[in-house]
């Protein structure tokens, strides 16, 4: 039996009756109405997925045309039913007349039960592949504003950050080579994923070639591929980075440690779009987005040899700077506020706000590693965090006046265990109330407890 929620529209001089025995033995529920008067309450009530319509259905308005009347009506009122019209074999301008008006397919009378059957699969089919389609792209929309609303570098409105944006929406579409340059922490991979996610390849893999984690020997074929023939260990034709990210973007962090000679591949890209695979005799076409990052002075490399310096010279024109969160001061409450929401939930805390103080001694704080340590020094304010206001207690600032951090904690682990100590000296060691307050499960408790043997 085949999907599929068939509605036959016919009167009681049609073929209707029969038609439905005929079809039930093959879609989950065939339904027949007769009713013209009724047809657009049922429509607007019955879930279909086609409607077979008799041409000579009756109930049609005075000066129109037979059969067209009803395909319009159905398609006004729920234009998610596909239609397949049940002409007469003289009827084949008005078939093609129906067509155009927006039916799926036509068939003619006397039915050919079995010729009807697979035109109606088709039509079902097809119908739920759009749908699926249609919940495809409504999920990419929803991840698309989801990652807009978690990639925190992508919010404010200060200087700096409205000249970057400003720079991005030029290099979005273009089919350059982009290089993100900011320091450590500042956000790179989340502006390339940006990039991506407004761009026309959005619909396609959004890939990072983490080369940092490659043996130099192994590097070229991690990102452009490797060829069987020469290189007998590997499978046959191993696609890199560059083949696996095809149509979609290509996000390379940390250019300036790549070797010279992987340098040269990317000038061979930048030239003519194409890579040349370890062990191949020729190069292949690509087609990606490539993105470069760096927090080096690639400048500098060039002088000391360690960069190449026709690749910077191309780079350097193409190149988008992210601001240090120091120097985009402006942005810092929205972007904290955007944090602690987001540990709240974590962590069951309840509403948190901060206190004036707590925002002037974020604002004050030079952070060296920028929006990364932003988050990770409000994720442990929000551990410790005991009321509903963080105070700069909870951050470990020594005092406002010197606007500096203790040395905290490297770790979440260390902050959970500094939490848990706490609700247990709090509760004088009642496991129970301490789970309490902490959101845990007894049994979770005793598992960290051991864990961190407290």
């Amino acid at each position: 039996m085949s999907e599929g929620r068939i509605l036959i529209i016919d009167d009681a001089k049609g073929p209707g009756g029969s038609l439905e025995m005929a079809l039930r033995m093959d879609f989950e529920s065939v339904k027949s109405f007769s009713n013209p008067n009724l047809l657009p309450f049922y429509l607007k009530t019955e879930k279909a997925d086609v409607a077979i319509l008799d041409v000579d259905f009756s109930g049609v308005r005075e000066g129109e045309e037979r059969g067209l009347y009803w395909l319009r009506e159905i398609k006004r009122i729920n234009p998610r039913i596909e239609v397949v019209i049940l002409l007469n074999e003289d009827d084949v301008m008005l078939g093609d007349r129906a067509i155009e008006e927006g039916a799926a397919n036509f068939a003619f009378k006397p039915v050919n039960t079995r010729k009807l059957v697979a035109s109606l699969r088709s039509v079902v089919q097809l119908k739920l592949m759009k749908e699926r389609c249609e919940l495809i792209e409504s999920r990419f929309d929803g991840i698309k504003k989801e990652l807009l609303q978690t990639e925190p570098v992508i919010q404010g409105s200060s200087v700096p950050y409205n000249r970057m944006m400003h720079a991005l929406a030029g290099v979005i579409d273009t089919p350059d080579v982009i290089l993100l340059q900011g320091e450590t922490g500042s956000g790179k991979k989340s502006v390339a994923r940006y990039i991506h996610s407004q761009s026309s390849r959005r619909n396609e893999l959004f890939l990072e070639a983490n080369s940092l984690l490659e043996r130099e020997t192994e590097l070229g074929g991690y990102l452009f591929g490797v060829k069987k023939r020469n290189y007998p260990t590997a499978d046959p034709d191993l696609p890199g980075k560059f083949q696996i990210a095809e149509g979609g973007t290509l996000y390379i962090p940390e250019v300036a440690k790549i070797p010279l000679s992987v340098q040269e591949q990317f000038l061979r890209y930048m030239e003519r779009n194409t890579v040349e695979p370890v062990g191949a005799v020729r190069a292949v076409p690509v087609n990606v987005k490539l993105l470069l990052g760096t927090a080096e002075d690639l400048r500098s490399l060039v002088n000391e040899g360690a960069f190449h310096e026709e690749l910077y010279r191309r780079l350097s024109s193409r190149a988008i700077e992210i601001p240090a969160l120091r120097h985009r001061v402006e942005d810092i409450e929205e972007i904290a506020n955007f944090f602690i929401g987001q540990f709240s939930a974590k962590y069951h805390k309840g509403p948190l706000r901060m206190s004036a103080r707590t925002l002037e001694e974020l604002k004050l704080n030079p952070w060296p590693g920028n929006i990364s340590e932003l988050k990770l020094t409000i994720e442990k304010a929000v551990i410790l965090c005991e009321k509903d206001v963080l105070r700069p207690e909870d951050f470990m600032f020594r005092s406002a006046a010197q606007s500096q951090l203790f040395k905290i904690p490297d770790t979440i682990e260390e902050m959970e265990k500094s939490m848990i100590k706490k609700a247990l000296e709090r509760h004088k060691m009642n496991h129970s109330a301490a789970a309490t307050q902490l959101g845990i499960t007894r049994q979770t408790l005793y598992n960290k407890i051991r864990k961190y043997k407290l």
